[in-house]
């Protein structure tokens, strides 16, 4: 079993903002961690949660299809989603916060809170800062490769 911590790519790609492509590789990624023993890790109160539930208003059949496989099918699932409150997350170190966005800090909170996260994200600075630091990072495409399209 593998936990990931994924970033705003999933909501985003899930929208269709990335092309239909990319909404498709959401859904059957979405699809893929409901069957599986993976677990995600989601941490309450931040943007990756806050764009999930903004695509509720969605009136796009495909996006309400894929908002409802999350939020029915994966958040709900305590088997296959990890959901943390703002104080159970780790402190991260100070070399680490420093190479890193402010806004990604809740991401790397997020994957120091639970041992053995891997971090999935579509910033290549940010997976370069989080593997230097000695963490597991994947690249959104490679993850796709090593997960779903294997």
């Amino acid at each position: 079993m593998a936990i990931f911590v994924i970033n705003e790519w999933l909501p985003e790609d899930s929208s269709g903002v990335n092309g239909v492509q990319a909404q498709r590789d959401a859904f059957e990624l979405l699809a893929m961690l409901v069957r599986s023993n993976h677990q995600i890790v989601v941490l309450d109160g931040t943007s990756f949660v806050d764009k999930f539930w903004k695509l509720c208003k969605s009136s796009n059949i495909a996006v309400t299809g894929i908002v409802k496989l999350y939020h029915l099918s994966l958040r709900q699932n305590l088997d296959r989603c990890r959901t943390l409150k703002p104080e159970e997350v780790a402190a991260i170190p100070p070399h680490l916060a420093n190479e890193t966005n402010a806004d990604d800090h809740y991401l790397l909170e997020t994957q120091l809170a639970v041992p053995g996260a891997i971090l999935v994200t579509t910033d290549g600075a940010l997976r370069e800062a989080v593997i230097r630091a000695g963490y597991p990072c994947l690249l959104r495409e490679d993850f796709l490769d090593q997960y779903l399209r294997n």
